[in-house]
């Protein structure tokens, strides 16, 4: 009966059955933006007026949202970054911004990367009934005839797996010029 007992053990599984999705690839922005979402995130229709394409978890608790810049209008990458912090401090009750931008790059197509730029934020948002406190994870990035916004946002306090995620989406980022096939 032991070696019964013993052999079942090794034939069941230790705990339950988990299936490991892959993230599911999108293309946003007339396909000049590919990027990949986590398991269970769908698109979002906050704001879809006003967004190249949104995305949520499950819950709705952590997002990402894309806009087009026009790049005439604003100077430089981080010009608008500072503009964009501005506008939050003004509708909204900021309660922590990381001070310095971080530079970066977006990867294009094969070899070639953008320049890019990052900050985060913390803020009270109006909601009823209570405010919610968030974190916000701004990028900017240029493709050299396009520029980009992209927002992520997760309730506070942050889990880890949904910063690791909104920080996943922005990594997954590959941007290409829209006038060309490359």
């Amino acid at each position: 009966m032991r070696a019964f007992f013993l052999s079942l053990c090794f034939l069941l599984p230790a705990g339950p059955m988990t299936s490991f999705a892959l993230p599911t690839k999108v293309k946003i922005a007339d396909n000049s933006i590919a990027l990949e979402l986590p398991d269970g995130w769908k698109t979002s229709d906050l704001n879809s007026d006003q967004v190249l394409a949104g995305y949520a978890s499950s819950d709705n608790a952590t997002s990402v949202f894309f806009r087009a810049v026009d790049p005439a209008s604003t100077g430089s990458m981080a010009d608008l970054m500072d503009y964009t912090v501005a506008n939050f401090e003004q509708q909204f009750q900021v309660k922590q911004v990381n001070d310095s931008y971080k530079t970066g790059q977006v990867q294009g197509p094969g070899e070639k990367k953008w320049p890019a730029i990052f900050t985060t934020m913390e803020a009270m948002v109006p909601a009823n009934p209570d405010p919610l406190r968030m974190k916000f994870y701004l990028l900017i990035f240029d493709t050299g005839d396009s520029l980009y916004f992209m927002q992520g946002s997760t309730t506070m306090p942050v889990r880890d797996a949904r910063e690791k995620e909104v920080l996943a989406i922005i990594k997954s980022i590959v941007a290409r010029k829209k006038e060309t096939t490359e």
